[in-house]
């Protein structure tokens, strides 16, 4: 094994690819221990004379944001893959736990910074491994702190419960559609790429619904079996498109977008985690990311119905019909924002009644292969967005859809 040595720990490269961070006594290195911090000295120093490794050669690459001066730790708890640590309480670096992870957010966030994007938190640069078997991998990113912010699975859900028990109608998926078009046209490289073809979207689309009916058992399985025929009839039906493909988010759902205020950032460019990496890195057309954007205003349905421990049926219709007004007012904005950006053909809407299904049942399989305490939001999504087939609805009686307890 190969090691990237600093002086209050390393990144050990273990032969599988996997990068394990230690602390300078070998323990998991974590908030505190200051190896987070060597790392983003060199980073910001657009240098890494300080660091060493057993094998090949190190390069920070700075862009031109300012920093402040400190480097206290302090954890962030909530990235579950990667080592996430806020030094100096204004910048936050991610220490990959895979070689590879973070290439194509370091080349995105690259390309967004010099572009002048402020939609996406400020980007200082990253820590890069040439290695002389493995290649090339950035193995950190420092990017700005956004103070006092949240991500969506919490500020949407709360927004839509305000609404329901008699606040204001959210005006976020508005600000969703802006959000993504802004960052699609930057992405866009204006010269396009050609989009996969409907035969191969509908192949790979038809195969999450088998995997997610083999994976998906009891009331929620059931739930799914019966709209099985309403959604292979949307995925088999997803159109050609002479829409261009590009690089997209390619995870791009309410919890990667922060708010503080009343402004929004949009955060994580690492892409689907779900699929390989060839395939994750792989151009396709805005209307995948819009899709899976608007897939994840069902389950924000989803979550205020559990905040709010709605279960009768009026209440779950009124909640997932907000979900589809919010979807509309998405597509509405990004429409007109990718049209005033001059790229008015990145958008084909006809796609996304088919993709968006397919993203919430991707969202089913997650759930049973990574956290199945979140199948209940996909469950409510799906129940409540497609029909049932007649033949069951005259044979049984469905199990009912209700949140789980809070």
């Amino acid at each position: 094994m190969d090691e990237l040595r600093a002086v209050h720990g390393c990144l050990r490269l273990e032969p599988d690819g996997v990068l394990t961070a230690l602390d300078s006594q070998g323990r998991p290195a974590s908030a505190g221990s200051g190896l987070a911090a060597d790392l983003a000295v060199a980073v910001l120093a657009g240098s890494a004379a300080d660091l060493a490794v057993t094998s090949g050669e190190l390069h920070a690459v700075r862009t031109r944001l300012a920093a402040g001066p400190g480097f206290d730790e302090v954890p962030v708890p909530v990235d579950m893959t990667n080592l996430s640590v806020v030094v100096g309480g204004d910048k936050i670096i991610k220490l990959m736990r895979r070689w590879g992870g973070a290439d194509r957010s370091s080349r995105l966030l690259a390309r967004l910074a010099a572009a002048g994007v402020d939609a996406v938190p400020g980007y200082f640069g990253s820590l890069d491994w040439e290695h002389p078997e493995h290649g090339r991998s950035t193995v950190a990113l420092v990017s700005a702190v956004i103070p006092d912010a949240e991500d969506g699975w919490t500020w949407a859900a709360d927004d839509v419960a305000d609404w329901f028990r008699g606040g204001a109608l959210p005006d976020f998926p508005a600000a969703l559609g802006r959000l993504a078009a802004e960052v699609h046209a930057a992405l866009f490289a204006g010269d396009p790429l050609p989009a996969p073809g409907a035969a191969e979207v509908r192949a790979r689309a038809d195969g999450v619904l088998d995997v997610a009916l083999a994976l998906t058992g009891g009331d929620a399985g059931e739930r799914l079996a019966g709209r099985a025929h309403s959604l292979r009839a949307l995925l088999a039906g997803i159109p050609e498109t002479c829409a261009p493909a590009f690089d997209l988010h390619g995870d791009l759902h309410v919890g990667q977008v922060l708010r503080s205020g009343s402004r929004y950032w949009l955060l994580d460019f690492d892409g689907d985690p779900q699929l390989p990496d060839a395939e994750r890195d792989r151009p396709d057309t805005a209307a995948r990311d819009v899709a899976h954007l608007a897939a994840s205003l069902d389950m924000v349905a989803s979550v205020a119905a559990k905040r709010l421990q709605a279960g009768d049926a009026a209440s779950l219709e009124r909640l997932y019909g907000w979900a589809g007004e919010a979807q509309e007012q998405l597509v509405s904005a990004y429409r007109s924002t990718a049209a005033a950006a001059g790229f008015p053909q990145l958008l084909d809407e006809a796609m996304l009644p088919g993709l968006i299904a397919e993203q919430l049942l991707r969202e089913l399989i997650y759930a049973h292969r990574f956290l199945p305490r979140w199948q209940y939001a996909a469950d409510g999504a799906i129940t409540y967005r497609f029909e049932r087939d007649p033949a069951r609805t005259t044979q049984t009686k469905e199990p009912a859809w209700t949140p789980p307890a809070s």
